[in-house]
């Protein structure tokens, strides 16, 4: 497992191969019966428009009403939608697209943006130690300092060490989970906090690093092991949960088109021992909330973990149904189960048919014992939940396999849920055909189908050349009828860009780290996929695994407008121009939740409201002989207004005329700009907030 490096650089290959499209006359894809009775809210016109419908429709024009499709055709049948309070979008030629689905996206971790140090992207020891000692010099207050971006291929094969972690964070627990979240840097008061001595047993399917020669931990814990020390950390709090969230809507799935994600590895809310459990309060008190009140702008599908440590599953189990019970509205529901059946190969934790040739005899350690992942999978499919496994290893996959073939058998006919596997490593051939079979959606990262560092830092070494060079199937899983909806693991991939994943889909290949990777230095280009079929794998496929394919998925009559226009065609353009291109507009449920363009535009407007505003306070402030300074900064968080002190009532608000109510006698209040168009919020930091609209 692995992230990509930001920015992704643009790659070189020949063109894209893209399957045959129909193309939409007058009427359009799913425009025959009565015509409207009523005019759309808004039409978008003069476009390429990839429904992603079965019959792969190309189309001119889009209409939606109350936040739903009502017509796909072209520019002519449009024009019958268009009435007198309707907004008319002229696309000028640029590509629609279905909202992206990303199926494998651990969202609820982007609060470690927020409260968290981060070495992502930084490319020494030496860099980590610096940004761990900043952080917690900035951060005297924290009892526990944690984080996240180290990666393996810095760090030496063993990890690194608690003396290393000691040097810059010392009287402090600090546990530092490494980029693809599998292993966790510790420093002495940190696995003394957990217990973890030299006669501690690694547990099943973890690795304790210890001092060679010795039992002594060594400061790195892999897997299950990473567990010992991950839950005796505070949780976070609902509140930062829901920052967290926010954020990820906001700053991360907006940007990205990205609208409906399945987040995989959610804890019951009972399950109070449990680093993550105030992660599902969180996203239901945010599915509660309007959007424009600051709900949420994404549509979550997610899982609830079992793990074979944490106790009788039937009592896990009995706590996801409960937890299941909680979670009913279209914005988030928890109706799958995440079972881990194996770690990952840079821990040597990924479970393989053959031995590593780093550490002979050993093929890997099963997270879960063979028997047991099969009961709690049968156990998990009669109470109804929908089964997603992690694999990496070959044999890991078998075992899902053998696990899913186990449940099926148990539970005939009744999956209303695809089962899963993600991440898909390393895969036996004759396990395509059996995923076919058992109706099993591969969930891959198409965004890891390079030679990067970790392919020549970790897989040659430890897996020899020929594993190394036929990592990560994709073409074969659709040759052989397996659906494949795409995944980025964020944040062990970041930037999550969807874009960036259906270029590496098609080319598997890219030039991020020019000292080692040469043109035309493919991974395994034999399972190269067409552009079509990426993108499908982005929006309707990721719908019909999730559930969600009567709501979203495909631009057709009756389902939710979830839409995104882009900068460049990239059915037509070159393959290497395809991760270069720009989201211009996400549009969710009918609302645009992403326009940067108009973000310009409607901060320029609100600079002359904020100096009209000012002249309007100054006014005031010398008529009730009050004359303290009043000034207003714009930042890069938004625009701020610092008010006077006085106990006279305030001016009223010259936009709306209503009286200006902050709640505090003197505060900083910032404008923000809410869903839903030129809708911004006076907000103090303190108290009570104002809302009004630009004219």
């Amino acid at each position: 497992m692995k992230r990509l490096m930001y920015p992704f650089l643009a790659l070189a290959v020949g063109a894209a191969l893209i399957a045959g499209a129909v193309v939409v006359g007058a009427g359009g894809a799913g425009a025959a019966g009565a015509p409207a009775l009523a005019p759309a809210d808004t039409v978008y016109t003069n476009g390429v428009v990839y429904t992603a419908d079965a019959a792969h429709t190309l189309a001119q024009a889009v209409a939606v009403k109350d936040g739903r499709i009502v017509y796909v055709g072209d520019d002519a049948g449009a024009a019958a939608y268009v009435g007198a309070g309707t907004t008319s979008v002229d696309l000028g030629g640029k590509l629609m697209l279905p909202g992206f689905i990303d199926s494998h996206m651990h969202a609820s971790y982007a609060v470690g943006e927020l409260y968290d140090v981060s070495l992502f992207g930084l490319p020494t020891l030496k860099a980590y130690q610096k940004a761990l000692a900043k952080f917690a010099a900035a951060h005297a207050d924290l009892t526990i300092v944690r984080g996240m971006g180290w990666s393996n291929t810095v760090a030496p094969r063993h990890g690194f060490t608690k003396q290393q972690l000691d040097a810059v964070i010392k009287l402090r627990p600090a546990a530092i989970t490494s980029e693809d979240g599998h292993s966790v840097w510790c420093n002495s008061a940190a696995l003394k906090l957990a217990g973890i001595t030299a006669k501690t047993p690694d547990p099943t399917g973890g690795v304790i690093e210890r001092v060679l020669g010795t039992k002594v931990p060594s400061g790195t814990l892999r897997d299950a092991a990473a567990d010992l020390i991950v839950n005796r950390l505070p949780d976070y709090t609902v509140d930062q949960y829901v920052n967290g969230l926010s954020h990820f809507d906001r700053d991360i799935a907006a940007p990205f088109g990205i609208t409906t994600v399945f987040e995989p590895m959610l804890i019951p809310g009972s399950e109070t021992g449990i680093l993550g459990h105030n992660k599902c309060a969180a996203f239901e008190q945010l599915a509660q909330l309007p959007a424009d009140q600051g709900g949420l702008t994404v549509r979550f599908r997610a899982a609830l973990k079992l793990d074979p440590h944490w106790g009788p599953i039937d009592q896990q189990l009995q706590a996801a149904v409960v937890e299941r019970a909680l979670h009913s509205t279209d914005l988030f529901q928890t109706n799958a189960v995440k079972l881990f059946v194996d770690g990952v190969v840079e821990g040597h934790t990924a479970v393989l048919d053959l031995p590593y040739l780093t550490v002979p005899r050993t093929t890997g350690t099963p997270i879960w014992p063979y028997k047991d992942l099969q009961t709690a999978s049968v156990d998990a499919a009669e109470a109804g939940f929908q089964l997603h496994y992690h694999a990496i290893g070959d044999a890991a996959t078998s075992m899902a396999l053998n696990a899913i073939a186990a449940a099926e058998a148990a539970t005939p006919g009744e999956a209303a849920l695809r089962p899963a596997i993600t991440h898909l490593q390393l895969v036996t051939p004759t396990d395509y055909v059996r995923m076919a079979q058992l109706n099993v959606t591969a969930v891959p990262q198409p965004y890891w189908f390079v030679k990067d560092d970790y392919y020549y830092g970790l897989q040659l070494p430890y897996l020899g050349k020929w594993r190394a060079d036929h990592e990560y199937p994709m073409k074969s899983f659709f040759d052989n009828g397996v659906l494949v909806a795409s995944g980025s693991d964020y944040p062990v991939t970041y930037p999550p860009d969807p874009l960036d994943a259906i270029q590496t889909g098609v080319m598997r290949w890219f030039n991020v780290w020019p000292e080692w990777a040469k043109e035309g230095d493919v991974l395994w280009p034999a399972e190269r996929v067409t552009v079509q079929q990426m993108i499908d794998s982005f929006t309707i496929n990721g719908a019909i695994q999730n559930g969600v394919q009567a709501e979203t998925g495909s631009l057709e009559v009756g389902k939710s407008a979830d839409l995104i226009v882009l900068s460049r065609n990239i059915l037509t353009c070159p393959v290497k121009k395809i991760g270069d291109a720009k989201v211009l507009q996400t549009i969710f449920r009918g609302v645009t939740i992403y326009d940067p363009a108009a973000e310009h535009a409607l901060v320029n407007k609100l600079k002359e409201g904020i100096h009209s505003l000012q002249i309007a306070i100054q006014s005031w402030a010398v008529d009730n002989g009050d004359k303290f300074p009043l000034a207003s900064i714009v930042t890069a968080d938004g625009l701020k207004v610092y008010f006077p002190d006085s106990d006279t009532p305030w001016p009223d608000n010259p936009w709306t005329g209503a009286p200006m109510k902050p709640g505090m006698e003197r505060g900083d209040y910032t404008y923000t700009q809410l869903s839903g168009g030129a809708h911004y919020r006076l907000a103090g930091h303190i108290s009570a907030t104002q809302d009004f609209v630009v004219p």
